[in-house]
């Protein structure tokens, strides 16, 4: 069983609560440990990766699930950034880890019920892991 660091749990402190018992089941049963990179963004760091061409949403006009959903009155973000521990951005695009977390994710959705979107799936944000729209 994988430890949540510190640096995960302060990342985690505002995820839906449907990110959440989805993420705690994943870190309990993962084959590979991993660690939170972000989860609840403000607009300004939202905007700051649209500037650096990491993100195609604008923090403003298209906010992203990472954001807090301005129609419910609880703060609450929908989406997270996880990372296998050891990760180095030199690390090679298709190390094996990657693809260990996304089938394990996948798994974990779906014994709970929890429908998710998965950045591999889109074959360029591996890390990123978010509610499907409506959940």
């Amino acid at each position: 069983m994988n430890k949540a660091s510190k640096r995960t749990i302060k990342r985690c402190k505002y995820l839906h609560h449907k990110m959440a018992l989805w993420l705690g089941y994943m870190l309990a049963t993962s084959p590979v440990d991993f660690f939170v990179t972000e989860g609840l963004r403000s607009d300004a760091d939202q905007n700051k990766y649209y500037k650096k061409g990491t993100s195609k949403l604008d923090g403003y006009k298209k906010r992203g699930r990472h954001q807090d959903d301005l129609s419910t009155p609880e703060i609450d973000s929908r989406a997270i950034d996880i990372y296998y521990v050891g990760w180095t951005n030199k690390d090679a695009s298709n190390d094996p880890r990657w693809t260990k977390l996304y089938e394990h994710g996948k798994l974990c959705a779906n014994k709970l019920g929890i429908k998710l979107v998965f950045g591999f799936d889109w074959g360029w944000d591996k890390p990123h892991y978010e509610l499907e729209k409506g959940e």
